[in-house]
Order: C-alpha cells, then sequence, then structure tokens
C-alpha cells in the first residue's frame, strides 16, 4: 500500500502510480472511524481497481487537516482529491455516513463521478440524542453500544476488537461531529436526481440501517442495483469482506470496458 497526501488529507492507494486503464474506487469510512475499515477491499480487490482509502478531515492520517467536520463539507474536499487523482473512471464507495457522503458527492459534483457503492446506508440518516450525548459524558460506554448493536451475531473476536480499537484511535470531537452530521442528514426528496450506476449494499442483521434503508436507495436511484449481505450487521466490510468484494466486484465489470 502506498501512502499518500493531498492538502493534508491522507489516504492509502493499493498502487501508485494509479492504473489509467482500471477504474478507481475512492472509499469513504464510516462515521466515528478509518481507513482501516476497508483493509478487506483495499487486499481484495485490488487487482481489479484502483483501491483508495481516504480519512476524511480529523481523521486518522487526515487528523491535522482543519477542515469543516460536515458532509456537505466532506463531499466538497473529496471532490478537490477526486480532481487531483485525475481518474477517469471514478467510483466512490461510502459505509454508512460515508455513504451519504458519496450521495452528497453526487449530487454536488456529479460531472466527476461514474458509479456509487453504497454500504449500509440511507438516504436519510437520524441518530439517538442519547448516543450523541454518550460520546462525549462517557467515550467508553459509547463504543461498548457501538460493538454491541452494529457488530453480527457471528462475527469473530478478532473484528470485534478490530472495530473498537478504530473507535478508540479517534478524537471525541470529531466522533460527535460525525454522528451530528449524520443526524441532519436528509436527502429523500433529491436522491432521484442521481443519475449514475449504483449498488447498494445491505445487511441481513443491520440494526442502524435495516434492509429496507438500502432497498428504498435502490429503487429510488435511476440505475440503482441491489445486493443484501448475510451473517453481517452493520459493518459488513469488515464482518463479511469477501462477500462485499464479490458484490462489488461483479458491479466493476460494466466500467472495465469503458
Amino acid at each position: 500500500m502506498f501512502a499518500q497526501d493531498f492538502n493534508e488529507l491522507g489516504y492509502l492507494s493499493s498502487q501508485w502510480p494509479l492504473n489509467q486503464h482500471l477504474p478507481t474506487v475512492l472509499m469513504v469510512h464510516g462515521a466515528g472511524m478509518n481507513h482501516a475499515q476497508w483493509q478487506g477491499q483495499m487486499a481484495g480487490l485490488k487487482d481489479h481497481a484502483n483501491m483508495i482509502a481516504v480519512d476524511l478531515p480529523g481523521h486518522a492520517l487526515s487528523a491535522h487537516h482543519d477542515g469543516d467536520q460536515s458532509i456537505i463539507h466532506y463531499a466538497d474536499t473529496l471532490s478537490e482529491l477526486a480532481e487531483e487523482l485525475e481518474t477517469s473512471k471514478l467510483i466512490m464507495a461510502g459505509h454508512s455516513m460515508g455513504g451519504a457522503v458519496c450521495l452528497e458527492f453526487a449530487m454536488r459534483h456529479p460531472d466527476q463521478l461514474d458509479g456509487l457503492v453504497l454500504v449500509n446506508t440511507g438516504a436519510k440518516l437520524r441518530v439517538q440524542q442519547e448516543l450523541l450525548q454518550q460520546i462525549r459524558e462517557d467515550y467508553p460506554a459509547f463504543i461498548r453500544h457501538m460493538t454491541r448493536n452494529s457488530l453480527g451475531e457471528e462475527t469473530s473476536s478478532q473484528v470485534i476488537e478490530q472495530f473498537a480499537e478504530l473507535l478508540m484511535q479517534s478524537e471525541t470531537e470529531a466522533v460527535y461531529n460525525d454522528f451530528a452530521s449524520c443526524d441532519s442528514f436528509d436527502r429523500l426528496e433529491e436522491i432521484s436526481q442521481i443519475a449514475c450506476p449504483a449498488l447498494v449494499i445491505s445487511s441481513d442483521q443491520d440494526m442502524m440501517t435495516p434492509p429496507k434503508y438500502g432497498e428504498f436507495l435502490a429503487d429510488q436511484l435511476e440505475q440503482g442495483e441491489y445486493a443484501l449481505i448475510e451473517g453481517a450487521a452493520h459493518i459488513s466490510p469488515m464482518e463479511q469482506p469477501d462477500a462485499v468484494n464479490a458484490a462489488i466486484l461483479d458491479f466493476l465489470q460494466q466500467f472495465n470496458g469503458r
């Protein structure tokens, strides 16, 4: 993997320079997480696409980026990165909050985008006020809550520990801002405007963004496709990486001949 930086925005790339014959998948992490949640995709799909896992402002490799931490600003910041990458076939992939960022990107910068992969997300995200309060008042309890409610019954202890570690690595204020941004995100009325091909991935055990969220999203998007991952909850890229990779790989086939 190759660590890169653009205007204090850090990211990992599976190859450098980018292979212009392959599509480029720019992966956006969920709230309070970072690029490491995409390890299974970086390793599993690197022969089929330029895989890039970015850290949003205030997170991990981008911890010193002082940009506004909001869905809109995240989308605009990634537009600047996309311009810098100069790739001809860009697919944005986002998990949970990252999916909201990708939807916002698609509406604000459609000319930069060839496709979307939306994982365990929705067109409207709501966060319990008690959870926001817990982030600031008892962060260890918040991590326990997220671990208990975000992962499926069959999740290995290794993945559970990795997920908790990702949350522990994050600054509390950055996590709070992420979840607050999710709470205000609502694009239900606009998503039908998105015209590019889009793969929506849900998980059968996801309580935070249930499959009905993904089904609605896929139905509303002009070129929406839908895939359901079995045996996973809200963090399917880590829980069932092979199944998620297979769904993404099938979706990518349409871009290889362009």
